[in-house]
């Protein structure tokens, strides 16, 4: 074999190989990802059909991720009007694919580009969230005379939030649980609909949520016209009360749907704490705030292993090494956020910031 034929059969192995390398890597910046994405097509032919579905759902997908990140639906917008979701993707993932004559069939996962996407929103001044939340289970519980119903998948009002669970796509992760017998006695449906602490702590500790989110739908009929109630209040994982988010009353008239009121208040209720989680871990491309904390360093590994996740972190503008010793190490991190925001990321990761003599301490969980 001739030198430069050689030089070219090695050079197409490497591209095939990073190719492939590329192809099969997962996700790591779950934020940036849409899965499972369906797609069928039909055009005059089927590699036409191929094209125009792939375009479609690449384009869809991007606006999935663009919705999920940034904070106003404006900005989201602006930015389709301006770019190309091509541009931003960093691979797809094709599960099953079928070209017919002039069809196309096909199962996608998309994942985009995060630190592509992180510079398009510092070029365009716009702060964006993409910390995932912990667990939240979700415990919808319908009233009425004949008392509270929790687990009958034929009520509308339940089954809407089993399946929203299961479909949900943004920043919030939301579980439900699929009760068998012995769920079922130790989670009476009276007592969660009482809110009772021991029982929702049963409830978290059966989906290992960190937090539970109970949403009632009452329909009262002690006055002359029924009045539809809703009401949800949020838990942390010690089954304590968090906040009541909101409350509402709907005079049954005759002019207002009970399921397109229910609806509605799903909605409107899934939007205000997508804001609310939004806000407290957004990262802003304008503020820079600047600590010095202290960490662990039993071993040079794990030291490097502290600065590469905490530069990996987005909220991080900066990490700068101070001083090393055999038990204790000084960090210098300039961050896109505060403190709160922080100590949400750093548990995202594995680890936690606490005070401790009056300085900022870094350990793992």
């Amino acid at each position: 074999m001739s030198r430069s034929l050689y030089a070219l059969f090695v050079l197409i192995s490497l591209l095939l190989c990073s190719f492939s390398s590329k192809a099969e890597q997962p996700c790591t910046a779950t934020a940036f990802a849409i899965e499972n994405v369906r797609i069928d097509e039909i055009s005059e032919t089927g590699t036409k059909a191929r094209e125009i579905g792939l375009n479609t759902a690449s384009s869809d997908a991007f606006y999935q991720i663009l919705s999920r990140l940034l904070l106003d639906q404006e900005d989201v917008l602006s930015l389709l009007s301006e770019v190309k979701a091509e541009d931003y993707l960093g691979y797809m993932h094709i599960h099953n694919e079928t070209t017919l004559a002039r069809r196309y069939l096909g199962e996608i996962d998309f994942c985009f580009d995060a630190n592509e996407i992180r510079t398009l929103f510092r070029q365009n001044g716009l702060a964006w969230a993409e910390l995932v939340s912990p667990a939240i289970l979700t415990m919808p519980i319908w009233k009425e005379a004949s008392g509270a119903v929790v687990w009958n998948q034929n009520n509308n009002w339940l089954r809407s939030w089993y399946q929203h669970s299961d479909t949900y796509n943004g920043l919030l992760t939301f579980v439900s649980i699929d009760p068998d017998i012995k769920t079922r006695r130790q989670l009476r449906e009276e007592a969660i609909f009482a809110e009772d602490p021991e029982v929702l702590k049963i409830a978290l500790d059966k989906v290992n949520a960190s937090q539970i989110l109970t949403v009632i739908a009452e329909i009262d009929h002690s006055s002359t016209v029924p009045v539809l109630r809703f009401r949800s209040r949020l838990f942390d994982e010690e089954a304590k009360p968090i906040a009541t988010l909101i409350e509402e009353s709907h005079a049954l008239n005759g002019t207002k749907n009970i399921d397109f009121l229910c609806e509605q208040f799903r909605l409107n209720l899934i939007s205000e704490l997508e804001k609310f989680w939004k806000l407290q871990n957004q990262i802003s491309p304008q503020t820079a705030f600047t600590m010095t904390v202290r960490v662990a360093t039993n071993s040079l590994t794990k030291w490097r292993s502290l600065q590469a996740t905490l530069s990996s972190m987005p909220i991080i503008r900066n990490v700068e090494p101070l001083s090393l010793s055999d038990t204790s190490g000084f960090i210098r991190i300039t961050l896109s956020g505060d403190l709160p925001q922080f100590r949400a990321n750093l548990i995202a990761e594995g680890y936690r910031v606490i005070d401790q003599n009056n300085e900022l301490f870094i350990t793992e969980k």
